[in-house]
């Protein structure tokens, strides 16, 4: 990999030349020593400017990175870095947490991440995914089968937003969902055995009748409901 990311660096000095500030790497693949795969690893790169000319001078190098089997690089302007942290708390946070500078100044060294900002994020991305579920429901609910996809799909995307609360209180996220599910329970105060049960879904063969996968989601809707509602008085 460092072979790789030396070339990568290479290429963006060429095609950035002294616009070039930093080069970040981060994801899940940085956060553990476990074998990765290559869509696990992030990449941010920071620049002085970023005109349309300087985009297509970077197209060559996007080009051959993402065939070599990584995602797109994510672009900021230095400017729009640190008038982004306010926008963006949870997605910084995560990087904070575990990156490597592959190129240039640790630009995350001193970037703040407010509590207000990502306590706001939070709350904006579950009410939303919580709409977005209620009128998925409607389609869905024609079978038993329909529903339960429909919930085991969805909870990994609450869960992902329930990890970050334990950042308001200072604690580190654990990577296993069911952990996460547990801990942001005993911190607000809420039983989340309804989320437990529907992320279990996710590994269970267990043919469910359609009584029970419809009182199963009104217990999962009324959890999410009551989480939110904690979320918003923290």
């Amino acid at each position: 990999m460092d072979d790789l990311f030396n070339q990568l660096v290479s290429r963006l000095k060429t095609a950035h030349g002294d616009d070039l500030i930093s080069v970040v790497l981060h994801g899940s693949a940085v956060a553990t020593a476990r074998a990765a795969h290559k869509s696990d690893y992030k990449l941010m790169v920071i620049t002085k400017t970023l005109s349309a000319e300087a985009l297509r001078q970077t197209q060559p190098v996007a080009k051959w990175w993402v065939s070599a089997g990584f995602p797109l690089p994510v672009y900021f302007t230095e400017s729009e870095f640190n008038d982004s942290l306010d926008v963006f708390p949870i997605e910084f946070q995560q990087m904070k947490r575990a990156y490597r500078v592959l190129y240039g100044r640790d630009v995350l060294a001193g970037a703040q991440v407010s509590n207000a900002n990502l306590r706001l994020q939070i709350e904006y991305e579950l009410r939303g995914k919580l709409l977005r579920l209620r009128a998925l429901y409607l389609p869905a609910s024609d079978s038993a089968e329909g529903l339960k996809k429909l919930m085991a799909d969805s909870i990994v995307s609450f869960v992902q937003f329930m990890r970050p609360i334990l950042d308001l209180f200072g604690e580190e996220p654990p990577l296993d969902r069911r952990a996460v599910i547990q801990r942001v329970g005993g911190r607000l105060g809420l039983d989340t055995s309804a989320l437990d049960r529907v992320l279990r879904l996710r590994s269970e063969s267990t043919r469910l009748l359609e009584m029970e996968v419809q009182d199963l989601f009104a217990d999962y809707i009324s959890c999410l409901t009551r989480l939110i509602a904690a979320v918003d008085k923290i």
